[in-house]
């Protein structure tokens, strides 16, 4: 089964207004995934890839100011 998650449940609330004013997967990854990927994959039980996480984020906060 898929788990569903939102960008709250890894992110904290300063770290989604960062990635929104990024906007480019690159620097999300850089400046917000790579610095807390311990604990980003604490929360999701899972090893991540940073730049995917990028993406993700990037996606989400793209549709959301849309």
């Amino acid at each position: 089964m898929n788990k569903q998650i939102t960008l709250g449940d890894i992110l904290t609330d300063r770290e989604i207004l960062l990635a929104a004013k990024l906007l480019k997967a690159k620097e999300i990854a850089e400046q917000i995934i790579k610095p807390n990927i311990e604990r980003i994959n604490k929360k999701l039980g899972q090893e991540n890839d940073p730049m995917y996480l990028g993406y993700l984020v990037e996606y989400a906060v793209s549709r959301r100011i849309q």
